[in-house]
């Protein structure tokens, strides 16, 4: 793994002038916003620029722009309204590259306007083993990928965070509301926001990675193996809520929580 030392080297070198972050207030993107300032030291401007769309729950938002607070810089919120504003009101499997697409072309149009065409983001060696059409979006877009360059996978990002003491180091993992449709089916607003409803009153519950996958009149819960004892003692509680939000069936998957399950 690479130390901190050589981490805040290598950044030293990458920036020498203003910069962009990709920052969805993820693990990834806290540790690129981090090395990102440290090598700037108030010489120049660091941007950190946020995708704002319907299809990101609230709750990221205001995760990203408290860390912003926490690091004293301003978080610059850019907006995508609607889906077939990029394309992907249908679900298409290559979602995650219109969508990528899309925010990287909005963010250096930013940096145009603010003079800057350096914009890096959180891909990490993880990231590589798993379906993420959004990679060639970004490979594309020509943003750099600082993290994947020093050879840090998920594991390493969270220790040099707790080395630089950043309260956020083990958070859970999120993705947008889109992963938890079935491809090739209409992402509506309404479908959306029920999602982040039933995730919300979720994530209240304390079953750490949780994620709601609807299927029509069903609802598929995932949680890791280890909660499955505490997600059952809730069954009442789960079906009520979940139920009161338009699903006719709730189910607790047994293969547990997995990231893109719906790949």
């Amino acid at each position: 793994m690479t130390d901190l030392n050589s981490a805040q080297k290598y950044f030293e070198n990458l920036v020498t002038g203003p910069v962009m972050v990709a920052f969805s207030g993820g693990t990834d993107s806290i540790l690129v916003l981090k090395l990102a300032l440290h090598a700037a030291q108030g010489k120049f401007p660091v941007y950190a620029l946020y995708a704002d769309t319907p299809w990101m729950p609230r709750r990221a938002l205001k995760e990203a722009r408290d860390i912003a607070r926490e690091f004293q810089i301003d978080l610059n919120v850019i907006t995508i309204d609607r889906p077939e504003d990029i394309g992907i009101e249908n679900n298409p499997k290559d979602r995650c590259y219109r969508c990528k697409k899309a925010i990287f072309k909005a963010f250096f149009a930013f940096g145009n306007e603010h003079g800057t065409k350096l914009l890096l983001e959180g891909t990490q060696l993880d990231d590589l083993t798993k379906y993420r059409p959004g990679l060639k979006a970004i490979a594309e877009s020509g943003a750099l990928s600082p993290l994947k360059e020093l050879g840090l996978h998920k594991a390493d990002v969270r220790c040099l965070l707790t080395e630089l003491h950043i309260k956020s180091a083990n958070k859970p993992s999120g993705s947008c509301l889109c992963t938890r449709l079935p491809y090739n089916c209409p992402l509506t607003l309404e479908a959306l926001k029920r999602i982040e409803e039933a995730e919300a009153f979720l994530a209240t519950l304390e079953l750490g990675s949780v994620r709601l996958r609807s299927h029509g009149d069903i609802a598929r819960i995932e949680v890791s193996a280890d909660q499955f004892e505490k997600a059952l003692s809730l069954r009442q509680a789960l079906i009520e809520k979940i139920k009161s939000l338009g699903w006719k069936y709730v189910t607790l998957d047994l293969e547990g929580f997995r990231s893109g399950s719906m790949d």
